[in-house]
Order: structure tokens, then C-alpha cells, then sequence
């Protein structure tokens, strides 16, 4: 097969084969990376720079793009965005990702009544954000652009504190419930900023991953407020995918239950089983550790590739991706590799 193919028509084809059972012929599976404050090198900037100025975010991520091409473009700032414009505070390190340094709700939960939903075109970072969405889908043509945001329960956890948070379901379950309805609230907002500028929008939940919270925690607190969201917009026919750190075994059937449009898995999720439950519901999206991007060697990074697809199910569609974001220091080498080798490895001539 010669023919040279387009990110956009890769990805299309990966939800065709999940929702409609059309199989477009296709020269490779569809791959992309989740890279950030790792691209802030490309473009001769710390983090800091990267994290505080949409400018140079859009620079770095436009010549990752350049760079590597993949088949998505993710615009991966940080996740702090949200519960920055409503109150926490935040400390800026030069070479690392930023750090909360007071959360809003931490001491007094009684704050809650005055926490305001942010607005994406005035509050915080979060215009910068769009600004730079904005940007990069003027030099990328090729490949959809798919932004990356906190979902509800990231920003619950991130105004209250983890602590705070996992004792206020035991002893103060109606508060959570309120304070999930604000966060999602905020989710909703900023997704439909982006959407009305054509950026698709994944949720990322951290938190809700299994090594954290049980899976009956995200029965009761969680998965109520992302089928919410999933169905906020079902309504609006747009869809939103959704990612989940760790080990999201015990919930797989939960998430795909909310009704998102891809699901995305961290290397402590099981594929092969997250392909069952996908299949034909949403696209599965996963799950090279990210620890390869540090690999000493091209083929250990070549295998773990290679047994990813071999676990996807070859009956719906399914992109292939690190589990999480790229680590910050992961040397802009290690990215080619995996780009490189997804052309390789997925190849379907």
C-alpha cells in the first residue's frame, strides 16, 4: 500500500470501525502522543515559560507537532487550570510542573457557597488556553486538535485536598455531592468554549483512578457526574472522551457506561480486557508506559508497542498511545522512536 494517509482520516476511521462497523482501508493504525511541558525544549523554554505563557505553549506544541506528527495533536498544559481560576493558588518551579500551594476549600467548606463557576474567555489561564487551541489549528491541518482538561472530580479533589476529599465521603457525603455539581459545572463550561472553536475535549481523572478510590466511590461520587457531562453533550451531538490514570480495572464497565466517545487507559489498566469492554461502544485508546520514552533501548520500547495492538481487539477501532502524559525529561529521541515505530508496528501493508 503507497498511498500516503492524514491524521484526520486515521482517527475517522478508528470511530467508523467502533460505531459503524466500516473498516476503511487504512495504511496503519491510528497513534499520537500526550505530550506537554515535554515539548517546552523544542522551543528553547523552561516550564515555567511554558506553563505561565500561551504563546510559547502554542509554539512548543505546534513544532512538536512538526516534529513528530501525529495523528492527533493533544494540547496537554496542566491540569491545574480550573481550580486556579477558582481560587487555589499555585507556585511556578522553572523545570517542573506547577505545584497547588493553597487549595480554596482546604480550611472552610462553608467557602463553598462563593466558589464561582470560572469563565473561559475572562478567568485565570484559561483564555490563554484557548487562545493557543486557537493557534495551533491554524498550522495544523492534517490531524484534529484535542484538548485536555480536568474532569469534575479532578477539580473537586484539587479545591478540597485528596485527604479532605476521601474523609468528606465518609463523614459529609452531601458536600462532595454539591461540590461535584459546581465542578461539573466548570467542566461543562470550558468544553463548550472549546467546542464552539472546533477542539475536541477529553477529560482526565487522575483521581478516580482505582489506586485511589474504590470502585464504589466512583459508583456513588463520580459516575453520576460524568454520565452528566457525557450527556450534556450527546444532546448537543458532540462527543468527549475520557481518561482514567492507574489502575481502572474494577470501573472499566462503569466508564464506558457514561457513554464517552473513547476511553482512554494508563499501562495499569488491563487492554486486552478494556478491549472487551470497548468494543463497539467506544474507541480505546492505550497504553504504552511512559516509561519507555526513558527506554535504554529502541526494542524494549519496540516490544511494548508491539504487544499493545496485539491486545486491542482488531474488531473496533483503537489508537495507539502512551498510557499518560510523556514524562517532562523524556528526550525528544525517545518521541521519534514512538512515532517512528507506530508506523512500523501498526502497519497494515
Amino acid at each position: 500500500m503507497t498511498e500516503e494517509f492524514l491524521g484526520k482520516q486515521r482517527v475517522s476511521a478508528a470511530f467508523k470501525k467502533t460505531f459503524t462497523d466500516k473498516d476503511p482501508e487504512l495504511d496503519r493504525i491510528p497513534a499520537y502522543i500526550f505530550s506537554g511541558a515535554c515539548n517546552a525544549k523544542l522551543v528553547g523554554a523552561n516550564i515555567r515559560e511554558f506553563l505561565q505563557n500561551s504563546q510559547t505553549f502554542a509554539k512548543a506544541q505546534i513544532a512538536a507537532y512538526e516534529r513528530y506528527k501525529p495523528d492527533i495533536m493533544i494540547m496537554m498544559w496542566d491540569l491545574s487550570m480550573d481550580i486556579e481560576a477558582m481560587g487555589n493558588e499555585l507556585r511556578y518551579p522553572d523545570d517542573s510542573m506547577s505545584v497547588v500551594t493553597k487549595e480554596f476549600l482546604a480550611d472552610d467548606k462553608g467557602k463553598l457557597s462563593s466558589l464561582q463557576i470560572p469563565d473561559p474567555h475572562k478567568d485565570g489561564r484559561l483564555p490563554g488556553y484557548l487562545d493557543a487551541c486557537i493557534e495551533t489549528k491554524k498550522v495544523v491541518k492534517d490531524a484534529p486538535v484535542s484538548a485536555v482538561i480536568a474532569g469534575p472530580w479532578t477539580i473537586a479533589m484539587g479545591l478540597r485536598g485528596a485527604t479532605n476529599t476521601l474523609r468528606d465521603s465518609i463523614k459529609d457525603p452531601d458536600f462532595i455531592h454539591e461540590l461535584m455539581e459546581v465542578s461539573s459545572q466548570a467542566t461543562i463550561k470550558f468544553t463548550e468554549a472549546l467546542s464552539e472553536i472546533g477542539v475536541g475535549v477529553g477529560f482526565s481523572e487522575a483521581p478516580a483512578s482505582c489506586d485511589l478510590i474504590s470502585p464504589k466511590m466512583y459508583k456513588e461520587f463520580v459516575f453520576p457526574y460524568h454520565k452528566k457531562i457525557v450527556d450534556h453533550f450527546k444532546a448537543k451531538k458532540i462527543g468527549v472522551g475520557l481518561h482514567v490514570c492507574g489502575n481502572a480495572n474494577p470501573i472499566l464497565e462503569d466508564l464506558v457506561k457514561t457513554g464517552v466517545s473513547n476511553l482512554s487507559v494508563d499501562s495499569g489498566s488491563d487492554l486486552a480486557r478494556a478491549a472487551e469492554v470497548t468494543r463497539g461502544k467506544a474507541v480505546l485508546i492505550g497504553n504504552v508506559p511512559t516509561e519507555m520514552f526513558l527506554a535504554d533501548s529502541k526494542e524494549e520500547m519496540k516490544a511494548s508497542i508491539k504487544e499493545c495492538i496485539e491486545k486491542a481487539t482488531n474488531d473496533s477501532g483503537y489508537l495507539l498511545a502512551p498510557g499518560c502524559e510523556v514524562p517532562t525529561i523524556a528526550p525528544p529521541e525517545k518521541i521519534d522512536w514512538f512515532m517512528q515505530l507506530a508506523k512500523e508496528v501498526g502497519s497494515y501493508s
